[in-house]
Order: structure tokens, then sequence, then C-alpha cells
């Protein structure tokens, strides 16, 4: 299931990307209702799908090498987010993507995944 432009929306481009949540989405009715967090699957699903823009092809995950979900991610208390890419390195037909997500001070997942 694609997100991008249900679930987020992208608002700026770069080496750190600027998405608005949407917490209309139907995913955060049951996740959880009332109280809405978005779900690590979709945490990542979503950093794939910035990776898929940025490189204009598709990518198959591999491997998550590190993943620390630090805080809950609100859509409600923090709407906007950045994802920041500290590293991407293209070798053998891998990507491997290194980053944060966050805003301002606030650091809600650490993320070293390997795509192809």
């Amino acid at each position: 299931m694609r997100l991008i432009n249900k679930m987020f929306s992208i608002v700026s481009e770069g080496e750190t990307v600027r998405i608005q949540l949407h917490p209309e989405h139907v995913i955060y009715q049951a996740h959880f209702p009332g109280s809405p967090i978005t779900p690590g699957v979709c945490i990542i699903q979503m950093i794939t799908e910035i990776l898929e823009k940025m490189h204009n092809r598709d990518m198959e995950l591999v491997q998550i090498t590190n993943l620390k979900f630090v805080q809950p991610l609100s859509p409600i208390e923090t709407p906007v987010v950045d994802i920041a890419f500290s590293a991407i390195v293209h070798t053998d037909n891998q990507y491997k993507v290194r980053g944060t997500v966050f805003y301002d001070e606030t650091v809600f997942t650490k993320f070293s995944i390997i795509y192809r």
C-alpha cells in the first residue's frame, strides 16, 4: 500500500525531507482511536517511498540493520516531521541508508536500512 499523498505528503526535499502527516488517514483511526500513533512499519514505508522518489526507482528492502523507535510519533502533536538521511551509499546494486526521523530537538526514529 502506497502511503505518499495519502498518509503523508512531502513538504520540502533535500538531504532532509520535511513531511506532513495526515491524521485523518484510516490507519490512524485504528492505531489508536483518540490517540493516534504512527506505526513503525508505516515509518519504514515512508522512508522507502521517499527514497524511491529521490532516486526515481523502486526500492526493495533487503535488511534492517538497526532500527530504534525512540519516541512515539503522533500526527496530532507533531504533524510535520523531518527525515534526515545522514548517509546513502550506493554499491553493487545496494543502497545502504542511515538517518533519523525528528522534529526540532525531538528524535522519533533512528534507522539503518539496506535496499536493492
